[in-house]
């Protein structure tokens, strides 16, 4: 049997990883929501570089330097109802007790076009917020992104995902339809911060994507909201740690804060 030598494999490996490096990335057809009734070529370069459809209303008039941008561009124009073109959704955040530059974010979002609700510092507060009602969404600046994430997903309704970066939010909103976005600022500047927000709003209020509802069933609901996935919470369970202190959701949570049921860090 002959053995491949070393720089044959090298030469081998290399050949396969320049071959993926060339294959096509997947167009994600993340699209924006123009509820305007004239849309002209000041609001076309508006759009974010993510955005590969535009949904507009029956009635808005489209200039035809709008309508040759979006053709280079590569935009495709969807004609949704007055009803749809108009869900540009209600929109809050949250900024938890440490996070960092939480004074210039608070003041650059309540600046910003649009309108945002500030939620205060509670994350499960913002997560019925979110449930409370169709089409809203809210952003919660945390430094324990993970944690938070899924504190939110425990309440009925809510569709939360943790993103590193701006195109992490466009893939949460497109495959989630995510209603509750978790950004941790530490290591990031304001202006990708609010770059992400601004992704997270582009599509206009969050829906719920048919594949939650495919193949699920009533019986796999949680609660009597449409959408909601897992038919019941989940049961109380004794931690699988000795001294582990479970409390009425369930589950070690020592390592918690006070604030969120914990019994502080363990040291």
């Amino acid at each position: 049997m002959i053995v491949p030598t070393i720089g044959q494999v090298d030469d081998a490996v290399r050949a396969v990883l320049a071959g993926l490096r060339r294959a096509p990335r997947p167009d994600r057809r993340s699209s924006g929501v123009f509820a305007g009734r004239l849309l002209g070529q000041r609001q076309v370069e508006g759009l974010g570089e993510e955005i590969r459809e535009i949904r507009i209303a029956p009635n808005t008039v489209i200039t035809p330097i709008a309508r040759d941008l979006l053709k280079r561009r590569g935009i495709l124009i969807r004609w949704v109802s007055e009803r749809l073109a108009a869900r540009i959704g209600e929109w809050g955040f949250v900024l938890e007790d440490g996070a960092v530059m939480a004074d210039a974010l608070r003041r650059s979002l309540l600046a910003a076009e649009g309108g945002w609700h500030d939620l205060g510092d509670e994350l499960i507060e913002a997560a019925h917020w979110v449930s409370a009602e169709d089409g809203r969404g809210a952003v919660v600046f945390s430094e324990q992104g993970s944690v938070a994430c899924w504190l939110a997903s425990q309440v009925p309704g809510v569709r939360s995902a943790a993103a590193g970066d701006a195109d992490g939010v466009a893939r949460a909103v497109e495959h989630l339809g995510v209603n509750l976005l978790v950004l941790e600022p530490a290591g990031h500047s304001i202006p990708s911060l609010l770059h992400c927000v601004k992704v997270f709003r582009k599509s206009g209020a969050p829906e719920c994507p048919d594949w939650i509802d495919g193949g699920t069933g009533d019986a796999n609901r949680r609660g009597d909201r449409p959408r909601d996935l897992l038919s019941a919470a989940p049961e109380r369970a004794e931690s699988a740690i000795f001294g582990g202190r479970p409390d009425v959701s369930g589950g070690d949570h020592r390592g918690l804060s006070r604030a969120r049921g914990g019994a502080g860090r363990v040291r």
